[in-house]
């Protein structure tokens, strides 16, 4: 009966954990065409935009989830927080990351935030414009 008890204890104090529920980066979806840039803030230059409903990888986000260090296909960058709902079934599916990030175990930065490179402009060839009596 002792046995059966402290199995019982266990298996519910595992669950009120969450934050160890997930390993590794969270997948997010937006809600909403969403600007991914170089940095935490509107002040950044804008990297690529995310479509609505675009897939996420969220590595961490500052220490209020405002902003989130996110992967986009071959994009990393920063998207803001408030409109990305968490993507992996379970208690806190569909919810704002800022709302479930504690709950989920997403990493918090606290400074010394990471700032990404703008990609390079891709520069094609001019051709040279001829008259027409060329082109005979």
């Amino acid at each position: 009966m002792m046995i059966r008890l402290s199995l019982a204890a266990a298996a519910v104090a595992m669950m009120s954990i969450p934050a160890l529920a997930q390993s590794g980066p969270a997948i997010a979806y937006t809600t909403s065409n969403l600007n991914m840039r170089t940095g935490p803030g509107t002040n950044y230059p804008v990297i690529t935009t995310v479509p609505q409903g675009g897939g996420v990888t969220v590595f961490g986000c500052t220490s209020n989830f405002s902003w989130c260090d996110a992967a986009f296909g071959n994009a990393k960058g920063w998207v803001s927080g408030k409109y990305l709902s968490y993507g992996v079934q379970g208690n806190y599916y569909g919810r704002p990351i800022p709302s479930a990030g504690v709950y989920i175990g997403v990493p918090r930065y606290y400074n010394n935030y990471r700032i990404y490179r703008r990609p390079p402009a891709v520069v094609r060839p001019v051709q040279p414009i001829y008259p027409r009596r060329y082109y005979r």
